[in-house]
């Protein structure tokens, strides 16, 4: 597999963990198996695409590559904190009929309160992509900035999410990371196709 096409495949990830995760929060109800299934899908495509990220940034960075190190690990942590957080919630599915109400609203809060904290990983990823994005010419500064900010607001958003579990607005920053996240794919993909042409051009007529 070359790195372009990794790169590539990183980036479609990217999108494809963009939609997946789009049509489970739209999908309720009966469907809400097929809903938690979609997400399980976008994860894990999520995970393509953080490979493909790391490798953009290693090869921006340089040297020890910690940044890039630092960012995959933090984007790894926030879907292992997430998929963990699925488990009470699956478990009281399966027992609805047996578990008292309120044993059930607090694994429901359990749930809750994981995703809360994963954008505290998240907001590492974030800055660890803006140090390299805006110190490189590699990467666009201005996706470095909009990562910068974006991690603020997901320390501010996980701040208001882990006191308190009903806060609305606390999760506004992963509706401003889902156009960060396309931002990101659309860049890796067009990055994989200039270094297609490039090598084509620089390899000239057989």
């Amino acid at each position: 597999m070359t790195d372009r096409f990794a790169q590539t495949l990183g980036g479609a990830a990217g999108l494809t963990y963009v939609v997946l995760l789009m049509a489970g929060d739209g999908l309720s109800g009966p469907t809400s198996q097929l809903a938690f299934a979609l997400e399980v899908l976008a994860f894990t495509s999520f995970l393509f695409f953080l490979g493909s990220l790391w490798g953009v940034m290693r090869r921006a960075e340089g040297g020890a590559g910690s940044l890039s190190a630092t960012a995959f690990g933090a984007g790894v942590m926030a879907i292992t904190i997430k998929l963990a957080s699925a488990a009470p919630v699956l478990a009281a599915r399966a027992n609805a009929g047996d578990l008292d109400p309120r044993l059930t609203a607090v694994l429901q809060d359990i749930n809750n309160a994981s995703f809360a904290l994963t954008f505290f990983p998240l907001a590492a990823m974030l800055a660890a992509f803006a140090l390299v994005a805006i110190r490189s010419a590699a990467l666009p500064g201005w996706l470095g900035w909009a990562a910068a900010a974006l991690s603020v607001a997901f320390v501010v958003g996980g701040l208001a999410g882990s006191d308190d579990l009903a806060s609305d607005w606390a999760g506004l920053p992963m509706l401003i990371f889902t156009p960060w996240i396309i931002a990101t794919s659309v860049v890796l993909i067009r990055r994989a196709r200039t270094a297609t042409t490039v090598a084509t051009l620089t390899a000239g007529p057989r």
